[in-house]
C-alpha cells in the first residue's frame, strides 16, 4: 500500500474476515447489554478488588489482559499506513478465594486465557493477519492496602495463511512461557497503579528474560448512566533494549467492566510476530473487562 493512504472498509456479508469477527461480537453483545441494563448505583467498589471482591483488580487498559474486545486502528508501521481490526475474547474464572476473619489478608485463585486477532482492513478480504493465545495461572493476595498478583502463563502465536501467501513472510514462532508479578494501590480515590517484573522460563528461541510492566487506571465519580476514565500502560523488554511500548485510552465506562474510548499506542508492537517493529495506533475500541 502506498505510503500516506489508508483505506478503511468494514467487512462484507459472507466474506472470511466476517466470519472471523463473529464470535467476538457474540462474545460482546451480552456483556454491553448487562452494563447498560446494570445498576448505576451503590457503593463504590474497592479499588484493589474486582467487582467479584476478589483481590488484585485486572487492569482494564493493558493490551495483554485476555478481554472481550473490538477495536479499529490507524495503524503506522515503518512509514506504512493501514487500518486494521482488533477482536479479540478473552475472560477469567475465578474458584477459590480465603480470608482471614479480621479481612486485612486474602488469598485467591484463578485462571484466564484469550485469543488476540488482527485484520487488514485495508485488504480486498480483511484477511488475519495475526492471532496470538495467553493462558495463565493466577495466585492473588492482599494485605492490607496493597494487592498482589504472580502469573504463570504461557503465549503462542500465528501468521494468517492469506497475509502469509500476500506478503511472503516468514513465520516466526514466539511459544513462550513466563512469570509475571505485579504489585497494585491505590493512592488516590479512582486512581489504581500497579507495577512489577516478568521473567521468561522458556521460549522457543534465545530471547532476553527480563521485562517489566506499570500502568495506572483513573475512573471519575458517576455522571448519569457511566464514569470517564483514563488509563495508561508502559511495558519493556530486555530483548528490545527497553524500548518502552505504550498503551493509553480514554472514553466513558458504562457500568459493570464495559467501556468505550479511543486508544493510542506506540513503541514495540504488541502483536506477537512483530514484536521487533515499532508501530503506532490511533483508534476506537469497545471492551468489557470481569
Amino acid at each position: 500500500m502506498p505510503a500516506g493512504s489508508l483505506k478503511i472498509r468494514l467487512w462484507r456479508p459472507g466474506s472470511r474476515a466476517g466470519a472471523s469477527f463473529a464470535p467476538a461480537l457474540l462474545f460482546l453483545a451480552p456483556a454491553l447489554c448487562g452494563s447498560l441494563s446494570a445498576q448505576t448505583h451503590g457503593a463504590t467498589r474497592d479499588p484493589i478488588s474486582d467487582r467479584n471482591g476478589h483481590p488484585f483488580r485486572t487492569p482494564a487498559g493493558s493490551p495483554l489482559e485476555p478481554a472481550h474486545r473490538i477495536a479499529f486502528y490507524r495503524s503506522v508501521r515503518d512509514s506504512v499506513r493501514d487500518g486494521i481490526a482488533l477482536a479479540d475474547i478473552g475472560d477469567r474464572l475465578q474458584f477459590w478465594i480465603r480470608r482471614d476473619p479480621d479481612g486485612s489478608v486474602e488469598w485467591a485463585g484463578a485462571i484466564h486465557g484469550g485469543a488476540f486477532s488482527r485484520f487488514d482492513l485495508a485488504g480486498p478480504d480483511q484477511s488475519l493477519i495475526e492471532v496470538h493465545y495467553r493462558i495463565g495461572a493466577l495466585l492473588r493476595a492482599r494485605l492490607g492496602a496493597l494487592a498482589a498478583r504472580a502469573e504463570i502463563y504461557h503465549v503462542s502465536s500465528h501468521l494468517g495463511d492469506e497475509f502469509l501467501l500476500d506478503t511472503g513472510t516468514e513465520p516466526i514462532s514466539t511459544s513462550r512461557e513466563g512469570l509475571e508479578v505485579l504489585v497494585q494501590g491505590s493512592p488516590l480515590s479512582g486512581l489504581t497503579i500497579y507495577g512489577g517484573p516478568g521473567l521468561l522460563l522458556r521460549s522457543s528461541r534465545d530471547l532476553e528474560r527480563v521485562s517489566f510492566r506499570a500502568g495506572a487506571d483513573w475512573e471519575s465519580s458517576r455522571l448519569a448512566h457511566a464514569r470517564l476514565y483514563a488509563s495508561l500502560e508502559l511495558f519493556g523488554w530486555a530483548e528490545l533494549g527497553w524500548e518502552p511500548a505504550l498503551a493509553a485510552e480514554v472514553g466513558a465506562a458504562l457500568g459493570r467492566g464495559t467501556k468505550i474510548g479511543f486508544g493510542l499506542g506506540f513503541g514495540p508492537s504488541r502483536a506477537e510476530q512483530f514484536f521487533r517493529k515499532s508501530e503506532r495506533l490511533l483508534g476506537l475500541s469497545i471492551s468489557h473487562v470481569r
